[in-house]
């Protein structure tokens, strides 16, 4: 725990944040609730997650990736590294023999017996080193299946921002040639990827940032000053569509 006078670390930033919207986190995910139907589809199509051995969620958030996927395996560990949505993912779930709960940063995680998967849904761009963490964490099993949302997302806000003469506030996301780079040069791994742009429609500009806010996403990049942004407001009054690129990745080992 940091001391009242030392500076929150990168991981106590984003475990706060997260935290304190935990109760309202559903209502805004629209996203994540997009994208985690979309990651479990993804592994089914590549023959399912193993039928044994520990399954590992890293970022479960109130458990929207862990409905698809729970029932199939023989345990299923959920983990988040706030407190408060993992207790929300615990309602949910909670029910289901085969599913624990554990508070972890899951960017450095390592674990005393190899999981026979890990999935994510969403959570890495929120590592310190998102392209770092998602390989860190390939290396820990044989099987990780991952969405993340990449660089070039959202172009309509950052237009809107551009015509300003300004950037948004939002924080950069991972690229994804380094993506490729970093994942598919794993000695001894086979990657396979897919790139899929989500359009979600918000009411307004208002509902988009909200959709931010709610879940507690709304960290503005560093070095942002906000300022007024009334015409980015009255550009979208009438309804705004949000494009999310998000690469879905599958990472294995190669078999003798």
């Amino acid at each position: 725990m940091a001391c009242a006078d030392s500076p929150l670390t990168h991981a106590e930033l984003v475990a706060r944040r997260f935290g304190a919207r935990a109760a309202q986190y559903d209502d805004h995910a629209q996203l994540q609730r997009v994208t985690a139907a979309r990651l479990a589809a993804f592994i089914k199509g590549h023959g399912g997650p193993p039928a044994q051995g520990l399954v590992v969620e890293i970022g479960c958030g109130t458990g929207l990736l862990a409905a698809h996927l729970a029932g199939q395996a023989c345990r299923y560990l959920a983990t988040d590294i706030a407190p408060e949505v993992l207790e929300r993912c615990r309602a949910r779930l909670g029910h289901l023999p085969q599913i624990s709960f554990a508070v972890l940063d899951g960017e450095g995680a390592s674990f005393p017996q190899t999981p026979a998967a890990i999935v994510s849904n969403l959570a890495a761009q929120w590592f310190h080193d998102p392209v770092a963490g998602l390989a860190h964490l390939a290396r820990q099993t044989s099987f990780f299946a991952f969405a993340v949302p990449l660089s070039g997302s959202f172009p309509e806000w950052e237009e809107a921002f551009r015509v300003l003469g300004r950037a948004s506030g939002l924080l950069p996301l991972p690229d994804e040639a380094a993506l490729n780079d970093a994942l598919t040069t794993l000695s001894g791994h086979i990657a396979h990827f897919e790139t899929t742009r989500h359009v979600i429609r918000y009411e307004n500009a208002r509902a988009f940032a909200d959709s931010f806010r709610g879940i507690g996403a709304d960290q503005p990049r560093p070095g942002y000053r906000p300022a007024p942004i009334r015409p980015v407001l009255q550009r979208f009054a009438r309804g705004m569509d949000a494009t999310a690129r998000v690469l879905y990745g599958l990472i294995t080992k190669e078999t003798a």
